[in-house]
């Protein structure tokens, strides 16, 4: 069995993870401090982040795709921002520096953290949950602890994947098990960190223990379900079907008709897309 991890073990594993983190481009950290200010106008935001071409082109890929299901094209950032709101835009930057570029060993995590962005935002909708733009990118972003394990902590990240294949358990039991904390607390230190709205931080530390969010459960509920109807979509024979709690079907009120249509629209946005696009 993997040693387990003491307090100051942790300790020590949160002070070298965020010191590890990938550095923030410029453009991104004057964009940031703009959004933060608060009463800045669309057209300045675009500007900022219009100067880096590359940045730019990420934000409006996925601006475009199947996250939002906006039903005609959105063609500058301006039109973005007025569209999906200033706290939504800077989620979307923080995906640019935590994903970087995909490669090959975090390609399983990019596209499923698509399926859950596109899904929430669906969940939203059908539910009638105004913070939808939001709900996606926390979707988006609800596994960024695993991300920067796996990008920079490649040594523990095996030891993770050891116990998992050993034990036949969840990411969140090995993670537990090889480091003493899973990647939602380390989601709790990246938003702390890079100072995340209190929405976004509940669904990005809660979405599986939604019993503990206290302000705002009806992210961390949305999140949790969009997690595992994800997983459920690619499931692959084998695989344990993952269940949903009874705390989120009560948050939510769900019933067979309502994930019936969810499904469904799920099917309408994943089927053909391919995330390797974006």
């Amino acid at each position: 069995m993997e040693k387990k991890q003491r307090p100051a073990d942790i300790l020590l594993l949160k002070e070298r993870l965020l010191e590890k983190l990938p550095a923030i481009p410029k453009v991104v950290q004057e964009a940031w401090k703009l959004i933060e200010k608060g009463n800045v106008s669309p057209s300045v935001i675009g500007e900022v982040i219009g100067r880096d071409m590359t940045l730019s082109a990420k934000v409006l890929r996925l601006v475009n795709s199947p996250f939002y299901g906006f039903p005609n094209r959105i063609g500058s950032l301006k039109h973005a921002i007025v569209l999906l709101g200033l706290d939504t835009i800077k989620g979307l930057l923080i995906s640019t520096v935590v994903f970087g570029k995909v490669t090959q060993e975090i390609k399983e995590l990019w596209a499923h953290a698509c399926d859950c962005a596109t899904t929430a935002g669906i969940i939203a909708r059908v539910l009638n949950i105004k913070e939808a733009d939001e709900l996606t990118v926390s979707g988006l972003l609800h596994d960024m602890g695993k991300v920067v394990i796996k990008n920079y902590f490649p040594e523990l990240d095996a030891k993770i994947q050891k116990v998992k294949r050993r034990n036949n358990c969840t990411d969140r039991e090995a993670e537990k098990e090889v480091l003493g904390v899973s990647h939602d607390d380390i989601n709790g230190w990246m938003a702390e960190k890079w100072h995340f709205p209190a929405t976004l931080k509940e669904g990005l530390i809660y979405h599986h223990q939604v019993k503990k969010a206290i302000k705002y459960p009806i992210f961390a509920a949305v999140i949790s379900l969009a997690d595992i109807l994800s997983h459920i979509y690619r499931l692959k024979f084998g695989q344990c079907l993952p269940i949903v709690e009874d705390e989120v079907c009560h948050i939510l009120k769900l019933n067979p008709k309502i994930i019936t249509k969810i499904i469904s629209e799920m099917d309408k946005s994943l089927y053909t897309f391919d995330w390797d696009e974006i």
